[in-house]
């Protein structure tokens, strides 16, 4: 793979991609509108009288519609984000950078902002003469309108991410009231200066030097990957349109105006290309100007390109199917069997390192901290017993217990034996439920000195 220019710690050189029109460009279209559409509209669903999709960081849960997780329910998380991972590399095995190019925030919302500047700016040709040519009324007033309208979108963006971690219309109602609270106006003026720098000007970089992505593509593609490829065989040698020697290629470098990264796809394949597919659009219609087939450019893999045969059934492919597989039917398994009420049960030390208490009439005492969740997404009522420690008598808890849908409810209770018992350990369980069907029980054990 190779690097854009020579020194890769030149200073930045600006890159103006031109404004394409194409099969492809439509369906990008397609995929950013829809998308989009998805990122703003989701943060406003509500579900049994919450919001449906939220991270709510202070009190540890995270909402996804009717699942509730908690910190003890990580291992939701660790299975998930495993096959995410996979479908990823399963999808860049298949199709290369696909993701990179239709459904990655980074260049759906790199693309708005440009067609923004392109509104005000002009296309690739006006905004390099524009940038070029000397501070005047007319050049301040279309950068200070390019600004406003980013200023605009940044705020609406900082506004809806800060809506997954923020509940959206709580968030709205401060602000129609002005009565913002601090740590809600950070979160919003922080999330829209990110949106700002990234998108309106730190741009291609993110792609090129920051994504983890581009860094490790390379050993998720192989040589039968869908990949956005020159056909070097029928454009080379290059040359103009009236060049009797020529191949295919013209050398007008539509190509290289049209890429979003700088980078000239006649190289071979980069870390850079986030196979956003404009070059293909771009060389497509030169190619019907000069009355040549379409394909100079095109999605194709490296095999496909030396004149190998090409295969579709890969040893890495059946891999990840199976990975992807068995990962799917465990999360699955997980959701089924995953109980709506839990308990979690700590041992509290007592003061001077001591397990447990002896009362004065001779019982054993011994304190624990519990946790009650509820992970129903209505109110429950739960009472809290004990199992095979015999007869016991459970204090400091006021039972029934009412809790919230998504609660944590975090209390010290005392287990006091009666006289007799045996010294060492007993193991018991604790054990929740709501007097039908639901219940649980989280191990613990009581020590007798």
């Amino acid at each position: 793979m190779e690097l854009p220019g020579t020194d890769i710690t030149a200073a930045r050189s600006k890159v103006y991609p031109k404004h394409v029109h194409g099969r492809f460009r439509n369906l990008r279209n397609f995929f950013s509108f829809g998308l989009q559409a998805l990122l703003f509209l989701i943060p406003w669903i509500q579900w049994n009288g919450r919001q449906a999709v939220l991270a709510d960081i202070p009190g540890r849960k995270l909402f996804l519609f009717g699942l509730v997780l908690h910190p003890q329910d990580t291992y939701f998380l660790h299975v998930m984000l495993i096959s995410a991972a996979l479908l990823l590399f399963l999808v860049s095995a298949v199709i290369g950078r696909t993701w990179c190019g239709y459904a990655c925030p980074q260049t759906i919302f790199t693309q708005s902002f440009i067609m923004v500047e392109r509104w005000f700016e002009g296309d690739r040709a006006a905004r390099q003469r524009l940038d070029k040519g000397p501070w005047n009324t007319r050049k301040i007033g279309l950068k200070l309108g390019k600004w406003a309208a980013w200023t605009a979108m940044g705020m609406w963006l900082g506004f809806t991410f800060s809506g997954y971690y923020l509940p959206i219309r709580h968030t709205l109602a401060q602000l129609l009231a002005g009565e913002v609270s601090t740590t809600t106006a950070f979160t919003v003026a922080l999330l829209t200066a990110i949106c700002l720098f990234d998108f309106g000007y730190f741009r291609e970089q993110f792609c090129c030097y920051l994504c983890p992505y581009a860094r490790f593509q390379g050993a998720m593609l192989d040589q039968d990957s869908l990949i956005v490829g020159y056909d070097a065989k029928r454009g080379e040698p290059r040359g103009k349109v009236k060049d009797p020697q020529r191949g295919s290629c013209i050398d007008c470098s539509a190509c290289v105006q049209a890429c979003p990264t700088g980078i000239d796809i006649r190289k071979g394949l980069q870390l850079e290309c986030i196979a956003c597919t404009a070059c293909i659009d771009a060389c497509d219609e030169m190619m019907d100007k000069v009355s040549q087939p379409r394909g100079l450019v095109r999605y194709t893999s490296l095999n496909a390109l030396e004149g190998k045969p090409q295969r579709v059934v890969r040893p890495r492919l059946v891999a990840y199917l199976i990975l992807l597989s068995a990962l799917g039917s465990l999360l699955l398994y997980l959701t089924l069997h995953r109980s709506p009420l839990g308990i979690d049960a700590v041992r509290v030390v007592q003061p001077g390192g001591q397990l447990a208490l002896t009362t004065p009439d001779g019982r054993i005492t011994n304190v624990f901290k519990l946790s009650l969740i509820n992970r129903r997404a209505q109110n429950e009522t739960i009472w809290v017993d004990t199992e095979g420690l015999g007869e016991v008598q459970l204090a400091g808890l006021e039972q029934p217990i009412q809790l919230e849908p998504g609660e944590v409810r975090e209390s010290q209770v005392l287990l006091v034996a009666s006289q007799g018992m045996s010294r060492g350990g007993h193991p018991f369980r604790f054990r929740i439920h709501n007097g039908q069907q639901l219940t649980n029980l989280a191990s613990a054990n009581f020590f007798v000195p």
